[in-house]
């Protein structure tokens, strides 16, 4: 088992949908790799790029979802968000 470090800038994954399939996209020794939510993993070809989506940051995408839950959830911060007055 190999652990990459999580504090390397250079190391980063993305939400992505690769044909159907909801997964994550990174890249690992100078290859990119698709990880679908089912756990296949396969090497990401370039022929494949008309067929992804490539979503948020893992990380970014993670704590925002932490973040809203723990202000009431999503729903409740668009319904109470205080107006500004110029």
């Amino acid at each position: 088992m190999r652990t990459l470090p999580t504090d390397n800038p250079k190391v980063k994954a993305f939400y992505a949908h690769l044909y159907d399939q909801a997964g994550i996209l990174t890249k690992v020794d100078g290859t990119i790799y698709f990880m679908a939510d089912s756990g296949d993993i396969v090497e990401y070809e370039p022929t494949m790029a008309n067929f992804t989506t490539v979503l948020g940051e893992v990380a970014v995408a993670d704590t925002q979802k932490i973040m809203d839950t723990i202000h009431g959830g999503a729903a409740f911060i668009a319904t109470h968000r205080q107006m500004e007055v110029a």
